[in-house]
């Protein structure tokens, strides 16, 4: 295949039995191939799984016969392993082995190095202005879908706070080829509704799990957050310890040297926290990080002060 992206229809199949073929797909595919997970009628459609009830429509056989595509009819009968049709699936998937086999025969993925190649051309993609995220909030369309050159990673609602995702893409991590466009009817097949996430959430760690995503803000800026972003990774203690110094009001720079921790990784957190509206630029008066060390280093000081005096003086 010359696109590291597969276009795959299931059809006539049911939402639970759908999602988890989906999983068992993403499982068997190589890693670097993303799935586009589309309609039966699209005209770029690589592969389709359809149920063995709808196989004999004429609409099914003349895009099986036209497009000339690899297909398994999806079946639920309990058969005889001697009664088995090579062309068909049948559920529940007790050993994927048929599955692999099935796709290693129909498909002809490239070579590590060729998709390399290919994913080159997505090099034309910049790094996102912050500001691409918090327009999302602007848009017309209360309902967007989000994609990348891997096929699509969610649907959100920006008025509810909601965010479907696409069932086999749950490590929350894109690159700049990320977009997003209003969200057609069709678009909502490629998600699950089984489980909606708080649409910040999501957004915060996707941005979080997604290095040279976003342009960082300047390393002497002071920021303060207005809520603790809910860490969704292993990451999550430096997510809260960030979270307990900029919740205060801090400057990036100090933060970084007191916890010890790349300047990098705070200016991401940062622009994480930026394309959710959850920080705010605040002045370094304004900020309270670290002040009760400087208030303890003053008051060390009189102490010491009024100490040589009472020593001099015998006061």
């Amino acid at each position: 295949m010359n696109n590291p992206c597969i276009n795959i229809a299931i059809s006539g199949i049911g939402s639970t039995t759908t999602e988890d073929l989906k999983i068992q797909l993403r499982h068997l595919l190589p890693h670097e191939i993303g799935i586009n997970w589309t309609s039966i009628s699209d005209q770029n459609l690589d592969c389709l799984f359809i149920n063995e009830i709808f196989y004999d429509n004429d609409n099914v056989q003349n895009i099986i016969n036209t497009k000339n595509i690899p297909y398994l009819k999806v079946s639920k009968k309990t058969i005889h392993e001697e009664d088995i049709h090579p062309n068909t699936l049948y559920l529940p998937i007790l050993n994927n082995q048929f599955l692999q086999d099935w796709i290693k025969i129909n498909f002809q993925f490239e070579t590590s190095e060729s998709i390399q190649s290919n994913e080159s051309k997505f090099e034309k993609h910049s790094i996102k202005d912050i500001k691409y995220f918090q327009n999302l909030y602007l848009e017309d369309n209360r309902k967007l879908h989000f994609y990348d050159q891997f096929g699509t990673i969610a649907i959100i609602d920006h008025n509810m706070h909601f965010a479907w995702l696409e069932p086999t893409r749950t490590d929350f991590k894109t690159d700049a080829s990320i977009q997003f466009e209003g969200a057609s009817t069709a678009d909502f097949i490629k998600v699950s509704r089984k489980r909606q996430y708080n649409l910040e959430d999501w957004l915060f760690n996707l941005i979080w799990n997604s290095p040279q995503l976003c342009t960082y803000p300047n390393e002497n800026s002071y920021f303060r957050i207005q809520f603790w972003p809910q860490p969704l990774t292993p990451d999550q203690k430096t997510i809260l310890q960030l979270s307990a110094c900029f919740i205060q009001g801090a400057e990036i720079l100090a933060v970084a040297k007191k916890l010890d921790i790349p300047i990098t990784t705070v200016q991401h957190f940062i622009a994480a926290n930026l394309a959710i509206q959850n920080v705010k630029q605040i002045s370094a008066k304004e900020s309270k990080f670290g002040q009760h060390v400087l208030e303890n280093q003053e008051q060390s000081a009189l102490k010491s002060f009024f100490g040589k005096l009472k020593s001099r003086f015998g006061f």
